[in-house]
Formats: C-alpha cells, sequence, structure tokens
C-alpha cells in the first residue's frame, strides 16, 4: 500500500484501446480512504462524471454483505487516478508488477458507487470484514469529458437479468426455494413454468412464468425471513404444493391444461385464470383460506364463470376485451373472488377506470 512516500499495489496491467489499465487487490478496510466517494450530487449533470447517489440503496447492499460475510459476491469496482502512474513488470511476465502513485493522487470511483458506499456502512457496523478483499480496476482519468465517457461505455450495455432468472439462481431467499418446489411438484406446473422471461408469448406452450408464481406464493404465505429451519421450509413448501394442487382439481380450465385438452394459449386466449392477474390474486385468496382454515371452500371455484366474456369481470381486471394486470385490478379481483367464496361483502363495482 504506502510505501517510500508512494501507493503501491500488486498489479496485473491490461491494455483496452489505446489505453493501459491496472487490476489490484484491496482489502475493504482501505477501500473507503483510497477511493473518494463522490461529493458532487448537488452539481448539475453535465458537470458529474456519475449518476447521484441513492442513498436509499446503500441499507440493503450493507445489509447483503452483513447477511452473507462468508459467502458475498461483488463484481470489481472501477476507479480512474489522476496522477501519472509508474509499474515496474515483474521478471517473470510484462504484465504483472507493481503499481505506484504518488500519495497526492486520487482515485475516483467509475462504477460501483453504491457497492463502495454499501462497504464504508458495512465496515462501521463490523469492522472485522476489512481484512476481507475486493478487485478494483483502475483506468487513467485524463478529463471531466474522459471520465463521463467511461462511466457510459461502462453502463450502455448493463441489462438488468430478468426477474424470474433472479429467482431461478438465488438460492438463499426462502420464497425462491418454495416456488421453485412448487414449479415442480405440482403436476400442472411441471414443465409448464417459463423460467427465464418476464411474459409469455401468445403462443407459448407455458402456463405461467416463475416471477408470477413467485408473487402468488408470496401473496399465499406472505413475508418469510431470511433464513428458516429445513423442517419449517419443508411445512411452507408442503402447504404451497397442497393449495396449488388443490386449485388444479378445482378449477376446470386447470384440470384441461393438466389433460391436454386444453392449450395453455388457448386458455389465455378464453379465460382469465390463466393469467398473471389472477395468479396473484388467488395467493391472496389463499392466504385469507389459510388464515381461516377454510380451505374446504375451494370447491366453490368451479362455480365460477371464468370466461373473459363473463361482463362480471368488467371494471374488476378488464376493460372492454383486454385483460388488466395493476395494483388495482389484483386487489379488486381478490375481493371480487372472496366475495364469491362468501369471505367478503359484495364489492363495489365498475368503478376503477371511472
Amino acid at each position: 500500500m504506502e510505501q517510500r512516500g508512494a501507493y503501491e499495489f500488486p498489479a496485473l496491467r491490461g491494455r483496452m484501446g489505446s489505453r493501459n489499465f491496472y487490476v489490484v487487490v484491496l482489502p475493504l478496510g482501505v477501500v473507503p480512504t483510497l477511493i473518494a466517494s463522490p461529493r458532487s450530487a448537488r452539481l448539475p449533470a453535465e458537470v458529474r462524471a456519475q449518476r447521484k447517489l441513492n442513498e436509499r440503496r446503500i441499507p440493503e447492499i450493507s445489509r447483503y454483505i452483513l447477511d452473507n460475510e462468508e459467502d458475498w459476491l461483488f463484481s470489481s469496482l472501477t476507479a480512474s487516478f489522476d496522477e501519472e502512474e509508474d509499474f515496474t513488470p515483474s521478471k517473470n511476465d510484462p504484465n504483472m508488477g507493481i503499481l505506484r502513485f504518488p500519495l497526492t493522487t486520487r482515485l475516483l470511483i467509475n462504477d460501483g458507487q453504491h457497492r463502495r458506499a454499501a462497504i464504508e456502512r458495512a465496515l462501521d457496523e463490523d469492522p472485522t470484514l476489512g481484512s476481507q478483499t475486493i478487485s478494483i480496476v483502475l483506468f487513467p482519468g485524463e478529463s471531466l469529458e474522459r471520465n463521463q465517457q467511461m462511466f457510459s461505455d461502462l453502463n450502455r450495455t448493463v441489462q438488468k437479468t430478468p426477474r424470474s432468472l433472479d429467482i431461478l439462481y438465488d438460492h438463499r431467499d426462502p420464497l425462491n426455494q418454495i416456488t421453485l418446489a412448487v414449479a415442480e411438484r405440482v403436476p400442472l406446473l411441471r414443465q409448464r413454468v417459463e423460467k427465464e422471461g418476464l411474459s409469455l408469448a401468445v403462443r407459448s406452450a407455458k402456463f405461467i412464468t416463475l416471477s408470477a408464481l413467485y408473487d402468488s406464493i408470496s401473496q399465499f404465505l406472505g413475508s418469510l425471513p431470511a433464513s428458516l429451519p429445513e423442517s419449517k421450509l419443508q411445512e411452507l413448501e408442503n402447504e404451497a404444493v397442497d393449495y396449488w394442487t388443490g386449485l388444479t382439481a378445482n378449477l376446470n380450465e386447470w384440470r384441461e391444461v393438466l389433460e391436454g385438452t386444453l392449450r395453455p394459449a388457448e386458455a389465455r386466449l378464453e379465460y382469465i385464470n390463466a393469467h398473471s392477474v389472477f395468479f396473484f390474486a388467488i395467493g391472496g385468496v389463499g392466504h385469507e383460506l389459510r388464515k381461516e382454515g377454510q380451505m374446504d371452500l375451494l370447491p366453490k371455484l368451479e362455480e365460477i364463470d371464468w370466461r373473459r366474456t363473463n361482463k362480471e369481470w368488467q371494471g374488476i381486471c378488464m376493460l372492454g376485451p383486454d385483460i388488466v394486470t395493476r395494483r388495482q385490478t389484483r386487489a379488486a379481483l381478490r375481493h371480487q373472488l372472496l366475495f364469491k367464496l362468501g369471505l367478503e361483502p359484495a364489492p363495489p363495482s365498475h368503478v376503477l377506470y371511472q
């Protein structure tokens, strides 16, 4: 680190375009000191080289580090330096060696300012994290224009992963685990859950997206703690599997999909109970049935006309020929279904779009 009046790091040297860059590994404890926090939030965007720091994001990222001290994962931070560097190659490899900067050098964050701030926050709560390390990619910073271009280039091709894929790959969230178990154990859903995309193509043979199933199960079980004993996790998983199996038994259209006499695409075309707004609402209905111990009311679902042509759904979850999925329609459909099951008073009709 600080040696003989200079910062000194073991480093790898690489080249992108016409510029050298360096990769160093730093202890978390020195990251907040060496890499300056952006102080330009009040400046106009044209004289900044970063987006504004969103303070609301920091506690969540910091808590992620603290809750997973032995298994957290960040991509490299990217920073630029404003002094001329000195790189001394090793004898074995010209791109491995020692990187030195004058002590007056400023390292300015180009990508990862929220991760940097979260590291600082986590260190305040648990200083022992300081010995863990993170990789930093360092570029020469020539001007404000160059730093702005770096920010633009670094973020130009960034694309958030689909939510369904987040659910599929995040094994820490117990609700994710339950959702995946339901997708595998409920016969109707097996091989009929879209596990990557956020929506279904018109002719898709899938019946529901993983994200819509997750939302439905979230409504059914309510919020869960970050970790659960294995026995409790299994208990909740079994409850969810039983509920979705019970729904299949009491919804004619779902049974036809299971038996292969109705294609999922045809079900979406004709019935509301093949759409995500229904899945969300029926999850909330299940929550009430579970709470009141009235799962025996499920057979009443067979008495309901689920066709999109049923005018009863207008102003509830349909506007003209279109099914509308939004917070209000989810709540209205849940209320309507609870009314149909005798658990809620009659809801006001046709008020959502006035």
